[in-house]
């Protein structure tokens, strides 16, 4: 709430005053979130300069977090500065260990699809996919953000292609339940019955195995 107030009123100036309250504050305070809150407020009071100032800082502090790499990321984007977002995530990178290498990869995906590329999306998701071709959950990220951009063409060809991979029968079902839902709020009843006539190959495939 102080920071907030030092952002609208301090003297004397806004920017000094929320700096010199920020340096207080870490002494009592988990560095990183307070970081990051500083970041958002300094954001949302216009104070562009030094919220970019505290992210550089909180990288090299926090090069461990992806959590404060993807705010990098994200304050980059929605600044319209894609080809430094690419730098951002290739330094984190080589600063994240390996284990958090996915979460980072597949945000900045979602990311790209929501203040980027939609392209540059799509290019992390089929790279992320070719590796890890079974991980529902990147699947069915990559549908939601094809379905939000609204492209028929696009969504159905990946739609097909989820169906026809050799997954469990549980992720199967899902995967075909997503393009029968698809293809009911969005498609007529040919559409329907290609999907359903897709399902039940599946099943009898299975059967037969």
């Amino acid at each position: 709430a102080w920071l907030n107030m030092e952002n609208v009123y301090g003297a004397p100036t806004p920017e000094e005053a929320v700096a010199q309250l920020f340096q207080r504050a870490l002494q009592y305070n988990d560095p990183k979130k307070l970081y990051l809150a500083t970041v958002g407020i300094c954001e949302k009071g216009g104070r562009h300069e030094l919220s970019e100032k505290l992210l550089r800082a909180a990288t090299k502090k926090f090069g461990g977090s992806a959590k404060v790499w993807l705010r990098q990321l994200e304050a980059d984007l929605a600044g319209g500065h894609g080809e430094r977002a690419r730098r951002t995530v290739e330094r984190a990178l080589q600063a994240l260990p390996k284990r958090k290498h996915i979460k980072l990869i597949t945000r900045s995906a979602l990311l790209e699809f929501r203040s980027g590329s939609a392209e540059r999306g799509r290019s992390i998701y089929e790279s992320v996919l070719r590796n890890y071709p079974k991980r529902l959950d990147l699947w069915s990220q990559y549908i939601d953000q094809e379905i939000k951009q609204g492209d028929a063409q696009r969504i159905r060809a990946l739609l097909e292609r989820a169906t026809h991979l050799s997954l469990p029968p549980k992720k199967m079902k899902f995967l075909f339940k997503r393009f029968l839902d698809y293809e009911k709020a969005h498609g007529d009843e040919a559409s329907v019955a290609h999907v359903k006539k897709r399902a039940m190959e599946y099943v009898e495939s299975t059967m037969q195995a």
